[in-house]
């Protein structure tokens, strides 16, 4: 790239935003873009007018967005792109160019943000490519992103400009035709640089610039250049004169050095090299790039070592294309080898970057090989690497065919693994899927073992999406055995997360499956908590259910017991919550049956209970799929656990075997041993369940096998439960033996007992005070209908009907309000007093009464154990009651946990009335 851009082959986009709705105006910038095109733009100049974009005060972000895209598609050559305007700065400090509707309180969604200038000159085919901005900030393109962009730069071919630092306002003078900078450079470019050679390079262009900013003490701006396009001529210097002959004698030794290079020795070409660069820049490179393809190998590494000692750089880097170009590359890795040896890195790194750059691939092969017959291993490496990774796809597959089949073959894997690490996984797919059509596969597997070893799990999962969608699923398994034997259980579980993510469920599926078949019992557990981590729940108790499955007891048991160590208790319990709620029947019966062989009680217990709050027929399922012979269907088990478990728990698991297994519903509701309250709480219970024929079944076994006095004391007792009709259906049963109606009449008339022991009937029933409630407002929920909510809440649906003025079919939807008519005649909605100072956080004696009261509801799991805390779970509980029934209150009326008087008297319908 020692010539003027080509005219034909580059484009350019000139930006300028003047006017703004919401911020200062520049009315300096309205000029910048005409001034400059006229200087860029013509007969002579870099770029055809036809093949320059002017856009003042752009209407939107899009159409500036558009325009760097186009041009970036089409410019083989050059590409520039100019702004002048505001730099604003969002949240996360990153540089967003202004148009004249952007907003400073809203800059990421109405200015342009640099990334959607640094992507297009990341993808053009322009070898060289130029930024210059003219605007706060400006430096933010290469300082606080500087990895990015300076990699973009060092990299590609990239030429940066900024206006000002990265925390610096630029300036636009009141007055002025132009911006400060903008000024400066039309100036420049108008003008010209005395003095200098005949073509301006971009670096000599802004070192003039920046003179003339300084001595006018205005903001200084910088430049990015690490790869030697600012040295590469750009436009021709208008105050160009040639050189008038020099009279005096160190002139005419410089003449004649200039003419003549090889007879000077490398002390007074060094020292000409000197003289010229401070006036005629252009002529020291010449001199330099003449001395480079006369002179010996051995005279020129002591000579460019002087020249960068003397801090000389310019002048070489703009000459040292002309070496690679012009020298064989034996002579060339022969230079390399001497400054090497000299200690002269900072050369050794230029012309090695150069070579990257400039060289052919067959060219740059056959100059790392020279440079491995100098014994210069490591550079012939990062001279193929430099190559592979900066190069175009074409450029890295043609390497890698030609390290495959040639004498570099042992540098492929170390080359290979840095295209895997170094490159964008979209490129590194493309480059695999070229290699294997190319008939390389070789070296394609090697690039998938460099992906699995090294990259993140996001780039894995796009890469074996692309594997699966062309039909390389060894490739993708190759993936997952690296990634299972060398990763560990923390990046599998990230995988299976980002494969999830990627809608590749089933190929997630599989390595979860993997993972369980083939790791020790220790990666088990962290890959099964690692995915609750990235919140993967489903797949966590997937694997927790193919482990069940697929494992045996002991090591089910070590993995169990290793997972509840590594994970906090309210993540276990989420854990089995959702094992209950999602497993399938079969899953959930395997998990249980598991878990209470491996000696997790606790958790076996959590899922077979809470499994038993889904619908009858999975419960039913469940049972189904258990070892009869097992602890949950035991005889001995089902007849005591009355003593253990709730009646209402009793009569769920009653009506899901009688579903399923009718002949174990006989131990489970067995009177024998059970008190009689336990007994009409379990009558109770199995009519809420819907179960009319196992509570008459209770209720002929007590006719049959219990005195004619407890007969009647049940009656008394299912009375007072609201229970009339079971009642009625054992006094009708009991009349028939003689002495029943005697006794039950005695029991009717004999003074109440003052402290019954019945827990929910109250011991002063002197205290109960009819509720002031007569409505409640109620939210559906999902498949709910008129029946539920009036059985509910022990109202009569025609009272819901007639409330809400519904009509036929009195159909309800998910989260229709309804209006509740609560209707309290009698001692049915007779309620104890509220109790002062219940609260939340507090410790109070009747917090487990609001607790029982919350889990009769089904507002509280049932195996959360009662205290007089009203802690998380209970305020939560609360919180759902208050949000289901409008009654929260201000500041945070949808989570208010606070237990109102109306909230204590509808907990009561819920829990006794419905």
């Amino acid at each position: 790239m020692n010539q003027l851009p080509c005219p034909e082959r580059s484009r350019a986009v000139l930006v300028g935003a003047s006017s703004f709705s919401c911020l200062e105006d520049l009315p300096a910038v309205q000029a910048n873009v005409p001034g400059l095109r006229a200087l860029l733009c013509g007969t002579g100049a870099p770029f055809r007018t036809e093949n320059c974009v002017s856009l003042v005060d752009p209407a939107t972000t899009v159409v500036v967005s558009k325009a760097v895209q186009k041009a970036a598609r089409e410019a083989t050559d050059t590409l520039l792109i100019y702004y002048a305007g505001h730099g604003l700065l969002d949240d996360m400090g990153q540089l967003h160019l202004a148009v004249p509707q952007s907003d400073n309180s809203s800059v990421y969604d109405t200015a342009i943000p640099y990334d959607w200038i640094r992507r297009p000159i990341a993808s053009t085919a322009a070898a060289r490519r130029i930024v210059i901005l003219d605007c706060c900030y400006s430096a933010r393109a290469f300082g606080v992103q500087s990895e990015s962009v300076i990699d973009l730069a060092d990299v590609d071919g990239t030429y940066v400009m900024a206006a000002a630092g990265e925390t610096s306002v630029a300036l636009s003078p009141p007055g002025e035709n132009f911006t400060a900078f903008t000024a400066e450079l039309i100036e420049t470019l108008s003008g010209g640089v005395p003095g200098a050679g005949e073509l301006l390079d971009l670096n000599l262009i802004f070192r003039h610039v920046r003179g003339r900013l300084k001595a006018r003490r205005r903001p200084t701006p910088l430049d990015l250049d690490r790869n030697g396009l600012g040295a590469t001529p750009f436009i021709r210097n208008r105050a160009y004169e040639p050189a008038a002959p020099p009279v005096d004698p160190d002139h005419v030794m410089l003449h004649v050095l200039d003419s003549t290079p090889r007879s000077a020795t490398v002390a007074q070409l060094v020292t000409s090299v000197g003289r010229l660069s401070e006036g005629r820049s252009a002529t020291a490179s010449d001199l330099v790039r003449t001395a480079l393809q006369v002179r010996a190998v051995a005279e020129l590494a002591p000579f460019l070592a002087a020249l960068f000692d003397a801090g000389h750089r310019d002048p070489v880097e703009a000459a040292l294309p002309t070496l690679l170009l012009a020298r064989p590359v034996e002579e060339t890795a022969h230079l390399v080898d001497l400054l090497h040896a000299m200690s002269a890195d900072e050369c050794v790194v230029s012309l090695l970057r150069l070579s990257v750059r400039l060289q052919q691939t067959q060219q740059a092969v056959q100059f790392a090989a020279a440079l491995c017959r100098s014994g210069l291993v490591e550079h012939a490496r990062a001279v193929l690497t430099g190559f592979a990774l900066t190069r175009d796809l074409a450029d890295t597959v043609h390497l890698l065919q030609t390290l495959a089949h040639g004498e570099l073959a042992h540098t492929l894997p170390e080359v290979t693994q840095s295209v895997a690490e170094g490159r964008a996984a979209s490129d590194v797919t493309a480059l695999f899927l070229r290699l294997r059509d190319d008939g390389v596969p070789h070296t394609a597997a090697l690039l998938t073992q460099a992906v699995a070893e090294k990259r993140g799990a996001i780039d894995a999962a796009e890469m074996i999406s692309v594997f699966e969608r062309e039909g390389y699923e060894d490739e993708a398994r190759r993936i997952f055995a690296v990634g299972m034997s060398r990763r560990g259980p923390h990046y599998l579980a990230e995988l299976v997360a980002a494969l999830q993510s990627a809608r590749l469920g089933n190929t997630a599926t599989k390595l979860r499956s993997l993972a369980v078949q083939h790791w020790p019992a220790k990666d088990i557990s962290q890959f099964i908590a690692h995915l609750l981590t990235v919140g993967r729940h489903q797949h966590a108790l997937a694997a927790a259910v193919d482990t069940a499955r697929l494992r045996t007891v002991a090591e089910f048991a070590s993995i169990t017991s290793h997972l509840t160590e590594l994970i906090a208790d309210q993540t276990m319990d989420a854990l089995l919550d959702d094992a209950a709620r999602a497993c399938k029947s079969d899953e959930a019966a395997y998990l249980v049956t598991r878990l209470d062989a491996a000696g997790q009680d606790g958790p076996a217990d959590r899922i077979f209970w809470l499994s038993l709050h889904r619908g009858t027929g999975h419960a039913a399922d469940m049972l189904r799929h258990l070892d009869p012979a097992g602890r949950f269907l035991r005889s001995t088990e089902l007849t005591g656990l009355w003593r253990t478990r709730p009646p209402s728990d009793i009569a769920r698991l009653a009506v899901a075997l009688d579903r399923s297994l009718p002949h174990m519903t006989e131990p489970l509701l067995s009177i024998a041993e059970r008190p009689l309250q336990e007994v009409a709480a379990l009558v109770h219970s199995l009519e809420k369940a819907a179960a009319n024929t196992l509570s008459n079944q209770v209720l002929r076994t007590v006719v049959a096998d219990w005195s004619l006095a407890a007969q009647a004391q049940l009656v008394i007792a299912l009375e007072e439960r609201s229970q009339t009709g079971c009642a009625r259906y054992l006094e009708e049963r009991a009349s028939r033996t003689r002495g029943f109606a005697e006794a039950l009449h005695t029991l009717r008339t004999q003074p109440k007992a003052p402290e019954p022991w019945w827990p929910w009937w109250p011991r002063q029933r002197s205290e109960y005070q009819p509720s002031p409630h007569t409505h409640v407002t109620y939210l559906v929920k999902a498949d709910e209908t008129l029946h539920d909510i009036a059985k509910r809440y022990g109202v009569r649906q025609a009272g819901i009907i007639d409330e809400n003025k519904l009509r036929a079919p009195y159909t309800v939807h998910e989260g229709q309000p309804l209006s509740i008519p609560l209707q309290s005649d009698g001692s049915r909605f007779m309620l104890p007093p509220f109790p002062r100072l219940l609260a939340p956080g507090r410790i109070h004696p009747d917090t487990p009464r609001l607790q029982r009261l919350l889990k009769q509801a089904g507002y509280l799991d049932p195996l959360i154990a009662e205290s007089e805390h009203y802690g998380p779970r209970t305020r939560q509980a609360v919180a759902r009651l208050n949000r289901e029934h409008f009654l929260g209150q201000s500041p945070v009326p949808d989570n208010d946990p606070r237990i109102t008087h109306k909230g204590w008297d509808i907990l009561h319908r819920l829990a006794k009335g419905g």
